[in-house]
């Protein structure tokens, strides 16, 4: 029989992912307790006896051997990790990224969870949780990830580096990115298939070309050629 609200979470880890969940199940209203290594480990024996489900927040290369060394296998185990695969563990992948100022009820309620559809369904892995939802094979894991770090990661080193050549290099203020920003994100999510605009999508290789003689010994300039690249061969595709 599934449950709809556990006895309780046990939470393990206090880094950004830990304190962010720990604020949502408070809003919520989701019976937890928090355990990380710098308290006893009588503490986690204790919390251990309480709960139903664990969630192993703590980073990537611990979650195993963490499992194995203080799990029984008498509770439901769940790490967060898009990345790594456990044989030891469920996941369900928050599909977010987590800064130290912490979010509202309803930004939280709208994070996207990816799961593994070999692994429980949803409800069974987080009971209580309202969140969307999705189901990716164990094996399509490594290719996800790699997405999600090239939309995230990439998109946020090239913000840095306008940033950075705007205040250091051209004297414009960091907040007159503001409006390009915004709308650039805001025309990805309206259409995404036609959000591309600029001389990438123009297909205007003059300019193309000065943009990358103004970049010639900056570490970005094999980066911005790469683009113009990989853009080429998926316009080809299509």
């Amino acid at each position: 029989m599934n449950r709809q609200v556990p006895a309780a979470y046990a939470i393990i880890g206090k880094g950004r992912v830990a304190t962010h969940f720990c604020h949502y199940f408070d809003l919520l209203g989701l019976r937890y307790q928090q355990w990380h290594r710098q308290q006893p480990f009588s503490r986690l024996t204790e919390i251990l006896t309480h709960a139903s489900h664990v969630l192993v927040l703590i980073s990537d290369s611990q979650i195993d051997p963490f499992i194995e060394q203080q799990l029984a296998g008498k509770h439901t185990v769940v790490h967060f990790s898009g990345a790594h695969i456990s044989d030891a563990a469920f996941t369900a992948h928050p599909l977010q990224t987590f800064p130290l100022t912490l979010y509202t009820l309803e930004q939280y309620q709208q994070i996207p969870f990816i799961i593994e559809i070999e692994g429980l369904p949803f409800a069974d892995l987080l009971p209580g949780v309202p969140n969307p939802h999705y189901a990716i094979k164990r094996s399509q894991k490594p290719l996800y990830h790699a997405l999600c770090v090239m939309a995230n990661n990439f998109t946020t080193l090239l913000w840095q580096k306008l940033i950075t050549e705007f205040e250091t290099t051209l004297g414009i203020e960091a907040s007159a990115i503001t409006p390009i920003l915004k709308q650039t994100f805001a025309n990805l999510d309206a259409d995404p298939a036609n959000a591309l605009t600029g001389p990438i999508a123009r297909g205007d290789k003059t300019t193309l070309t000065n943009n990358l003689n103004a970049l010639r010994g900056d570490s970005f300039h094999a980066i911005f050629n790469a683009f113009i690249n990989a853009h080429e061969v998926t316009h080809d595709r299509t």
